[in-house]
């Protein structure tokens, strides 16, 4: 991946860590770099900006960005979730990024605001910019149409009706061109959705109908509003308060009971010790409930015995077995305790004249007479992935432009789930291009791997029929 920017070529490299690498052809001079800006950033750790490495071998200038744990924006929203609420996030922390560089003596207009320039990390404002320290001569109001242009950018990637929201929304909302301004509609954005704010608006009119007269019409003895509504039959039985307080008690023998009453008196005396040696208000209230409990345990385990809770169990199975058995009133059969015993007379009598019952073969398929000749051409699978799982071989269609690979979670959809340890989310993808198939590496934490040669982050690489590829310890096959 090799293009322009403020015409300087960018490409990904690896050099202990993932790297986006700004250059010139014929060598970027020193001179054409602001030493002010470059002092700045050098000096400061401004925050939501790649961090800056300045690279120079024999007079040529290199401009190094570090990428470690960070995604690129365009893949992001290829494979995210992304609503009105993110958008809204996104474009605040870019917009505060901007508003907040004078205070670095950087210029608003040096930033790359393209989403294959923009990174972010775990949340969507989570945002890494790119600036390039550049003597470059702007406009002032260039900024915010580069910012404009973004956010028409990131509206494509919305629903239908949240584009046509929020298209309507641009112009009356950001028509004051100040940072000031965008931060606050886009703050309002984020506190009340359009769709939320709309509703509210305009409320929903009912619509009232007339009723019609019934001029010739017999009365009905009934009508809707007294007709009482089928509740569904639940699974389990309702049963009555009385059945559900019967509880059964079993008593205790006179062991057990000597040995509840020591459990209870040991309890209490290490209580009422723990009281004597640090009195106060509300441990004393605390241990007068807990024996005043302790008390009522006593009591019922004495005088009434432990409750018996498996005869309760049994009787709630035996409902549930119930329920459970349908019952269909048009289809009603009764039948005997005398039919559903299964003769043993009969089942001889049935055996006995078995060779008797003439059977119909239906005709058998393999059996008919075909043409001799070339077997039928198996279809094509197109491209695919294979992977040997014990011995058995296993294929993943490719069967869309960009087929994404990783670990997936409820906000990020792939299209094969990897679920060793050490897959990132996103992790590679697989992208159709005009000359074949291309795989690159999503800025995983541990790296893709073709044919065991370790990938460069977001860099394209020709995939060819039996490449392998590697992610943590999965091998797939690719196959046209």
């Amino acid at each position: 991946m090799t293009q322009e920017v403020f015409g300087l070529r960018y490409e990904f490299v690896y050099r202990h860590g993932h790297l986006m690498e700004l250059f010139k052809e014929g060598g970027l001079e020193a001179s054409e770099l602001s030493n002010l800006q470059v002092r700045m950033l050098e000096a400061n750790q401004i925050p939501r900006l790649l961090p800056f490495d300045i690279h120079e071998v024999d007079s040529n200038i290199r401009l190094l960005y570090r990428l470690s744990s960070k995604r690129m924006l365009s893949h992001v929203l290829k494979v995210e979730n992304f609503s009105i609420h993110l958008l809204a996030k996104l474009m605040y922390a870019i917009v505060s990024t901007l508003d907040e560089s004078k205070n670095y003596m950087l210029c608003e207009m040096n930033f790359v605001l393209k989403d294959n320039f923009i990174f972010i990390g775990q949340d969507w404002s989570d945002v890494y910019l790119t600036y390039a320290p550049l003597n470059i001569a702007h406009d002032v109001d260039e900024s915010y149409l580069a910012i404009d242009a973004l956010l028409h950018k990131l509206i494509l990637h919305l629903g239908e009706e949240e584009q046509v929201q929020l298209q309507a929304w641009v112009p009356t909302h950001l028509a004051r061109k100040s940072f000031q301004a965008y931060k606050e509609a886009l703050l309002k954005l984020m506190d009340e959705p359009i769709l939320k704010r709309e509703t509210i608006a305009n409320p929903p009119s009912e619509t009232i109908v007339a009723p019609v007269p019934e001029q010739g019409l017999p009365k009905a003895h009934w009508k809707h509003d007294e007709a009482k509504h089928i509740q569904p039959k639940s699974e389990n039985p309702i049963l009555s308060k009385r059945e559900q307080m019967q509880i059964s008690f079993i008593p205790l023998q006179q062991r057990w009971r000597w040995m509840t009453i020591a459990f209870i008196l040991i309890l209490l005396a290490f209580l009422w010790q723990q009281y004597l040696e640090s009195p106060s208000t509300s441990l004393l209230q605390i241990i007068a409930g807990t024996t005043l409990l302790l008390g009522d345990v006593g009591f019922v385990l004495l005088f009434l015995g432990r409750p018996d809770f498996s005869s309760r169990m049994i009787q709630n199975q035996k409902s549930s077995s119930t329920a459970h058995s349908i019952y269909d009133p048009g289809n009603e059969v009764i039948l005997d305790d005398a039919t559903c015993a299964t003769d043993p007379l009969d089942i001889q009598h049935y055996y006995q004249n078995l060779t008797l019952h003439t059977t119909l073969l239906s005709p058998s398929h393999s059996n008919a007479t075909v043409l001799l000749g070339k077997s039928p051409k198996l279809d094509q699978l197109g491209p695919r992935l294979e992977r040997q799982v014990e011995g058995v071989n296993q294929t993943v269609p490719i069967n869309s432009e960009v087929f994404t690979i990783g670990r997936g979670d409820s906000s990020s959809r792939v299209n094969y789930v990897v679920e060793d340890v050490g897959v990132s989310r996103i992790h590679a993808e697989i992208v159709q291009t005009s000359n074949g198939f291309q795989l690159r590496d999503a800025g995983s934490t541990n790296g893709t791997f073709l044919n065991e040669f370790p990938l460069v982050t977001y860099q394209g690489y020709t995939l060819k029929d039996g490449d392998i590829v590697r992610i943590i310890r999965q091998e797939l096959t690719f196959r046209l």
